[in-house]
């Protein structure tokens, strides 16, 4: 890693940083999201600390907790890599979420407010003006935004908490695969969104479980046939 060179700030973690450990966290994670650093790169608690100028103790600390999250993979006792997912890793984080988000549909219908609606439909608005504009790296900021502010309808604390967990794991798989899906980001919230607006339960949890996993089977298949080709 080089010094001097400062992460993308536009695509903060859901929850804000805590403490120094997930300030670097949150850098490190922005500077993959960005492109800074690429799958398989390999980062050293001596090379980050440099970069941002901080002490090590906090580098090791960020470095664990991506590790947990399966975004660093541990290369020896001193240094990790970035995490490079396979067919596996995508499927595997699609199914959990699309389990996690069905339920947050199946307790948020019932407690959709019409102010709740507005702000989705808001956001919604947001994606087709920065889709129009050509602006995709708008888009993965806004989606998250939309689904953050659909988890917390139900009020269920350990839930949020679950999904929050997921959250940069999200961001990290919105990175990989969008060049072969950005093209349906409006359509598909818009269309969740006239199911929640329904009140039929049923519905929106299709509606759901269709946007995260068929659309990851979608990806991932279009992604398969685009490394064939090349």
């Amino acid at each position: 890693m080089r010094a001097g060179i400062m992460p993308a700030a536009s695509l903060p973690l859901y929850v804000a940083p805590s403490s120094l450990a997930d300030e670097v966290a949150e850098a490190i994670l922005d500077a993959i999201l960005s492109g800074t650093l690429a799958s398989d790169q390999q980062l050293t608690a001596a090379g980050v600390a440099e970069w941002l100028g901080v002490s090590r103790t906090p580098v090791r600390e960020a470095f664990l907790m991506l590790h947990r999250k399966r975004l660093l993979d541990r290369q020896t006792s001193r240094s990790f890599v970035v995490a490079r997912w396979d067919k596996v890793d995508l499927l595997e984080l699609a199914q959990l979420r699309a389990a996690l988000e069905t339920l947050v549909v199946e307790l948020a219908v019932p407690k959709l407010s019409p102010e709740d609606l507005d702000l989705f439909e808001s956001i919604a608005m947001q994606m087709d003006s920065a889709f129009r504009r050509g602006d995709y790296e708008r888009l993965v900021p806004l989606d998250a935004q939309f689904h953050a502010s659909l988890w917390r309808v139900p009020g269920n604390t350990r839930l949020l908490q679950a999904l929050e967990d997921l959250s940069a794991q999200v961001r990290y798989f919105m990175h990989i695969t969008r060049p072969w899906e950005e093209v349906n980001f409006p359509s598909q919230h818009r269309n969740l969104i006239e199911a929640l607006r329904s009140g039929d339960i049923e519905r929106a949890k299709g509606r759901m479980r269709e946007h995260i996993l068929f659309t990851a089977t979608r990806v991932i298949a279009k992604m398969e046939a685009s490394q064939v080709r090349d």
